[in-house]
C-alpha cells in the first residue's frame, strides 16, 4: 500500500509527465476544497460574476498560462511554474487580489473593475516578449478549428431546440472547451505530442486524438444542461460554471502557446 501511494502520489509531485490516477485524485480533491472556499469568499466580499469579472479572469488565466510555457521551455525552471502549484501560485494571488482590490473599492480608492481587468497586463506584458513563437502554421491550424465551432455554434442558437441552451455564457464555456480539444487534437496529430490526462489518454489510445471533440462537447454540454436544469442558487450555478470555463480556457491557451513554440 505504501508503494502504490509513494507511486501513484508522491513520487509525481516531483516530476513533469502524465497524470497518474491517484494523482488524478488528489488534484480533484484540493480543487473541489478551494473552489468551494472560493464561493464562500466571493459571497463574502460580493464579487459580480459579471462579463468585467470574466474579463479579468480570463486575462489571469491567460497571464498563468503564458508563464507555464515559459517554463515548459525552460525560460523559467522553478517548480512553482508547473501544475499544481502554479494553480496555488496563481489562484491565491487572485484570491488576494480580488479582495484587496474589493476593500479598496469600498473605501472609493480605485475602482474594482478596472483594478481586475489591468492587474494582469503587469505580469502579460513583460512575460509574453519571451515566449518562443514560431510555429505559426499549427497555431493557424487551432485558429481554424476554433472558428468552425464558433460559427457552428452560432448557427445552432438559432434552433427552436436549443437556443434557451445555446445562451451567450454556455456558447463562451463550450467554446472555451472546444479551444482546449483543437489544440490537443493539432499538438497529438500534426506535432507528436501525448495527452497527460488518465481519462482523455486513454481514449485518445482507442480512438485517436478527435475523440476529444464529442468528449467535450457531450461532458461540457451534459454539465450545463444540467446546471441549468437544477439551478436553485443562481450565483452558485454562475460560479461553477466560471470554474467549467476555467478548466477549458486555461489549458487551451497554454496548448496554442506551447504548439506555437515546437519547431
Amino acid at each position: 500500500m505504501l508503494d502504490l501511494l509513494l507511486e501513484e502520489v508522491w513520487y509525481p509531485l516531483f516530476r513533469d509527465g502524465p497524470y497518474t490516477t491517484g494523482e488524478t485524485f488528489v488534484y480533484a480533491a484540493v480543487f473541489i476544497f478551494l473552489a468551494y472556499y472560493a464561493l464562500h469568499l466571493f459571497r463574502k466580499v460580493n464579487v459580480k460574476l459579471d462579463k468585467h469579472f470574466y474579463i479579468g479572469w480570463t486575462l489571469w488565466i491567460v497571464a498563468m498560462a503564458i508563464v507555464r510555457v515559459l517554463e515548459d521551455y525552460s525560460i523559467l525552471t522553478s517548480r512553482l511554474f508547473i501544475t499544481p502549484y502554479i494553480d496555488f501560485l496563481f489562484g491565491g494571488t487572485a484570491l488576494f487580489l480580488i479582495v484587496l482590490f474589493k476593500h479598496l473599492d469600498s473605501k472609493k480608492i480605485i475602482s474594482f473593475n478596472h483594478a481586475w481587468i489591468a492587474s494582469p497586463f503587469l505580469l502579460i506584458l513583460p512575460s509574453v516578449v519571451f515566449l518562443p513563437l514560431r510555429n505559426f502554421l499549427g497555431g493557424a491550424i487551432v485558429v481554424v478549428i476554433v472558428l468552425f465551432f464558433f460559427f457552428a455554434l452560432r448557427f445552432l442558437k438559432n434552433t427552436k431546440k436549443l437556443k434557451s441552451f445555446l445562451s451567450f455564457e454556455n456558447r463562451t464555456i463550450l467554446l472555451a472547451h472546444l479551444m482546449d480539444a483543437s489544440a490537443t487534437y493539432t499538438a497529438i496529430a500534426f506535432f507528436g505530442a501525448y495527452e497527460k490526462h488518465v481519462l482523455p489518454s486513454y481514449l485518445i489510445g482507442i480512438f485517436g486524438p478527435a475523440i476529444m471533440f464529442p468528449l467535450k462537447i457531450i461532458v461540457v454540454g451534459a454539465v450545463l444542461y444540467y446546471l441549468d436544469s437544477n439551478s436553485k442558487d443562481q450565483y452558485e450555478t454562475k460560479y461553477i460554471k466560471l470554474l467549467v470555463y476555467s478548466l477549458g480556457i486555461g489549458t487551451g491557451t497554454r496548448d496554442l502557446l506551447q504548439i506555437m513554440g515546437y519547431v
